[in-house]
């Protein structure tokens, strides 16, 4: 009878059509020590970053963690001061030896915190690029209904990487420039005449973080056909009517890690492709090699990496119409700026 009336209780409400706003009331948790600590190797200043975790209902700007020593050991114990350049940011004053390996120890409130040693991978390279047709499958708005899925057609871009049979891993970071053209009105020796304008944008790649290992009981260490990025072929929510795409420069920043700090971007994919179901990881199940050594309860966020970049460039001209794809290395790296426009005469980095 009782659980007849608390659900009768529950119907009369939702058929009331009152509406009211509800404030779970969350324990108070203590904050965490947040480490941004992605060190390029050869690419100064090299700059650690400090926050305190905010909680669930705080603002989304976190507090930084001011007043800390923050410093590098070698492998011979050899400490590497930083200095605070401003609340929250320690950049090192030192140089990084590529031999050596480096641990990071950081003293905050009291508490001290250390990672593993990280050393300096070597240089990377990819052998080759290469596209294949693609049709992508989308769900806009997250329906389930069959009749709601998108389809995008475009080409998927690849890499394949040798290693000199040693195992070896890497993250990807991009960045793409559209090239368009559009004709514009002026006058020429005091006659009118119609001339090209010249303009470029950049989108940076989002969603998961972009990683690549060897397959893990595999005997040959190559890394082939890991995706990159998906062009797609249609450029409509870029270009007007009266303008014409001129294909994209394709940036790619490719970043050697170590297996740990792969591990740790690895963890991270699967938290942000998460979807709330029962057996989803925690935040705190990240592999990180940051530590409490002062007291094991407390939690860290973050991790210390130092990795070795090197840029790559790509020209690619998408045209379904003749199936006439276009697909090369760019090796003059110039000056990009973000976005622009040039009259008459194309930029010096442009590509046709």
């Amino acid at each position: 009878m009782l659980k007849s009336l608390k659900y009768l209780t529950i119907l009369l409400v939702l058929f009331a059509g009152c509406e009211s706003v509800y404030e779970a009331e969350l324990d108070e948790v203590e904050s965490a020590l947040a480490v941004d600590a992605r060190l390029v190797y050869g690419e100064p200043p090299y700059q650690i970053i400090l926050q305190k975790s905010a909680g669930f209902n705080e603002a989304d700007s976190f507090e930084p963690f001011t007043n800390a020593l923050v410093q590098l050991l070698d492998s011979r114990g050899e400490g590497y001061l930083t200095q605070q350049v401003q609340p929250g940011v320690y950049e090192l004053t030192g140089t990084i030896d590529s031999t050596e390996q480096y641990k990071l120890h950081i003293i905050a409130e009291g508490e001290t915190f250390s990672s593993d040693y990280e050393s300096v991978p070597e240089t990377p390279d990819i052998d080759n690029f290469y596209s294949e047709e693609l049709e992508r499958w989308s769900q806009p708005g997250g329906e389930t209904n069959v009749e709601e899925f998108k389809k995008t057609l475009g080409h998927q871009v690849y890499a394949d990487i040798s290693n000199g049979n040693k195992k070896t891993y890497y993250r990807f970071d991009a960045r793409k420039v559209f090239q368009y053209t559009f004709p514009f009105d002026t006058v020429i020796n005091g006659l009118p005449a119609t001339r090209m304008k010249y303009g470029w944008e950049s989108f940076y790649p989002d969603g998961n973080f972009n990683i690549a290992a060897p397959p893990e009981y595999a005997t040959d260490f190559k890394i082939t056909n890991h995706p990159l990025e998906f062009f797609q072929y249609s450029n409509s929510g870029i270009l007007d009517s009266i303008s014409a795409q001129r294909g994209w420069i394709y940036i790619i920043y490719q970043h050697a890690i170590s297996q740990s700090a792969w591990n740790f971007y690895k963890d991270l994919n699967s938290q942000l492709g998460a979807d709330g179901k029962i057996f989803d990881p925690l935040y705190v199940q990240a592999r990180s090699n940051l530590k409490c050594t002062s007291n094991s309860k407390k939690i860290v966020l973050g991790n210390f990496e130092i990795s070795r970049r090197r840029e790559h460039r790509v020209y690619i001209y998408l045209n379904p119409h003749s199936g006439n794809h276009t697909l090369r290395r760019i090796n003059d790296l110039y000056d990009i700026p973000e976005r622009g426009v040039k009259s008459l005469y194309p930029p010096v980095f442009w590509q046709n």
